[in-house]
């Protein structure tokens, strides 16, 4: 299937997101690598710009609220400097809010980079079937330190994370799905993007 089918596939609507796209996880593989530790930007501006609620239109249990800022991007071209074409967004998870496992699809990214790059549209990807050609990348970095009860899981094994810490999500393979069992409200900055 070409890039170009793929979103097709995706803008027809025809798979339930948390049901078909678990299929293609592969637990065996790691399912994040670490990155290192990064200054933030400060969290009283975290705070403010998160506060638009997110949910997929079919089920509203699973919901986050995000938040998007021009600051917010410049921050993550300084310090992301090898992706390009990024998507930077806050998510805040509150007291008993989840996500249920899933892979991520990068429906809207895609659809940006080939926008930008329409020699895309040809290459060969599917869910099944992978290029690593098309190198995305999905970082999520802890915007405070962990508390108990602040659940993410990634091919089966907990990212335990301090304020500043990144991983990259082995995003083809890496069924992940969160909880907020905690008492506080849990943010994580997500930063999308194409490897130069």
């Amino acid at each position: 299937m070409k890039l170009s089918e793929y979103l097709n596939w995706l803008d027809s609507n025809q798979f339930d997101y948390y049901r078909d796209t678990v299929e293609y996880a592969d637990v065996s593989q790691e399912g994040f690598e670490h990155k290192g530790n990064v200054r933030l930007p400060s969290l009283d501006f975290i705070k403010k710009i998160t506060t638009q609620p997110r949910a997929d239109g079919k089920d509203l249990e699973n919901v986050y609220t995000y938040g998007r800022h021009p600051l917010l991007d410049t921050w993550a071209d300084k310090t992301f400097p090898e992706l390009r074409y990024k998507q930077t967004y806050v998510q805040l998870q509150k007291p008993g809010d989840k996500v249920d496992p899933h892979i991520d699809t990068l429906h809207g990214q895609i659809k940006s980079w080939v926008q930008h790059e329409p020699h895309l549209a040809d290459m060969e990807h599917s869910m099944k079937d992978p290029n690593p050609k098309l190198k995305a990348r999905r970082y999520f970095i802890g915007v405070e330190d962990q508390v108990d009860g602040q659940n993410f899981t990634i091919n089966d094994v907990q990212w335990k994370w301090k304020q500043g810490d990144v991983i990259s999500l082995n995003v083809w393979r890496g069924v992940h799905h969160t909880k907020n069992n905690s008492n506080r409200d849990r943010y994580i900055i997500k930063v999308t993007g194409l490897e130069s």
